[in-house]
């Protein structure tokens, strides 16, 4: 299991980046998009938005690689650590899909 959070962990964390930036990265006529996460809009008002992607894909790689390798947490924690992470990542994932459907933003049209 601790394999498998860490996978899909990473996984979401660049399906997230790729949806955040489809979101982000112009303005979309109509609406008005803007970063939930007080702590990742400060990271792209800081850095841009492709720098603060990259800053936030290296800080959560070296946070994945602390709890998979870290013998300070037991195995059940370091589990429990992913499936959390997983589970938050997941979530904002969704939501960032359901804002490119909205805005009309799909770059597949099989997707639509």
């Amino acid at each position: 299991m601790l394999r498998f959070f860490a996978s899909t962990t990473i996984l979401l964390t660049c399906a997230d980046h790729w949806t955040t930036w489809l979101c982000l990265h112009a303005p979309v006529s109509g609406w008005n998009v803007s970063e939930a996460n007080p702590v990742a809009d400060w990271l792209f008002q800081s850095a841009g938005l492709s720098g603060g992607l990259v800053i936030d894909l290296l800080i959560t790689l070296g946070a994945i690689v602390f709890v998979f390798t870290t013998p300070v947490f037991d195995r059940v924690v370091k589990v429990g650590l992913l499936a959390v992470i997983t589970s938050v990542t997941g979530y904002a994932v969704v939501n960032n899909v359901d804002a490119i459907q909205r805005m009309g933003l799909w770059t597949w049209p099989g997707l639509a």
